[in-house]
């Protein structure tokens, strides 16, 4: 039996992309099923005074997302991960990842060897903004408000001299050529679930099995350890905290970065499973 599927997600350009793709997935692997999009506007969205970084924590940005899942109106929710609070909504379960696009931050508007003393960067994330000041005492940061294409605008009109973006987003949506800097991992550890997409469907149904079918099960330990790292330590409410997870011949290898009361620390650990992981992490970095 045909069986249509409405996935709810935000109206902005990237996040249209992203449900445009997870439609792509499901109709690849499914011959009998039809999409609709169901756009919802966040209480992020709407919200433009509140600082991201807080609105983020809130789970402002997915929120209103979900609850058109819960109420009926959508079958199911496309995220950006790194949006979603590691807290489980009730009735919600993340049936897939179906994608790890770059996960690294990216400069525009300058390299960061080539901003002058005293430049204005972009960006409200504790993560970014610790990182860069570890490496650029001078730098000023600024609050930058806007979706992808507003932020792009702000540099390119002068109001900062650069900006810190997440690569994937400016990859998903084109801007190849805005990039300045890629942001290596020694420079900077990306936030967890950077780079990931995440689809969120109530916890019993037919549309659960359905978006299963999607995920990719590699990806699935990586995200696991850098959620449950940021879970475990309470560290997006406290501190600013980044960690990546990738594979090394077959064990699972994870570089974390923690900023807060007690000073700046990064590891590199490795093990064979995300409980493992995190505990070694969790370790080296005093948390």
């Amino acid at each position: 039996m045909p069986t249509e599927i409405r996935l709810a997600t935000r109206r902005s350009a990237l996040a249209l992309y992203q449900a445009r793709r997870v439609a792509e997935w499901l109709l690849a692997v499914h011959d009998d099923v039809t999409i609709k999009f169901v756009e919802i506007d966040s209480t992020g969205d709407l919200d433009r005074v509140s600082p991201v970084a807080q609105l983020t924590q809130m789970g402002a940005f997915v929120r209103s997302v979900q609850a058109a899942v819960l109420d009926g109106r959508a079958d199911a929710a496309v995220h950006s991960l790194k949006d979603l609070p590691t807290a489980q909504a009730d009735g919600l379960v993340l049936a897939a990842f179906p994608e790890r696009a770059t996960p690294w931050d990216a400069l525009v508007g300058a390299r960061l060897a080539d901003l002058p003393n005293g430049a204005v960067v972009g960006t409200g994330s504790p993560r970014r903004i610790a990182q860069l000041g570890a490496l650029r005492p001078d730098l000023r940061m600024q609050e930058l408000r806007g979706n992808v294409d507003t932020r792009l605008g702000k540099v390119a009109e002068g109001e900062v001299d650069a900006a810190v973006l997440a690569e994937a987003g400016l990859v998903r949506l084109e801007h190849f050529d805005a990039i300045s800097e890629v942001l290596s991992l020694d420079v900077m550890v990306p936030a967890p679930g950077q780079g990931v997409l995440a689809v969120e469907t109530r916890v019993d149904g037919l549309i659960r099995d359905l978006v299963e079918a999607i995920g990719k099960p590699d990806l699935t330990p990586l995200v696991e350890s850098e959620r449950s790292l940021l879970a475990e330590t309470g560290a997006g409410c406290r501190s600013a905290l980044g960690a990546l997870a990738q594979w090394d011949g077959g064990r699972i290898q994870m570089d974390a970065f923690v900023e807060d009361e007690h000073g700046t620390r990064r590891t590199r650990v490795t093990g064979d499973h995300p409980d493992e992981v995190v505990a070694a992490a969790r370790k080296e970095l005093g948390l």
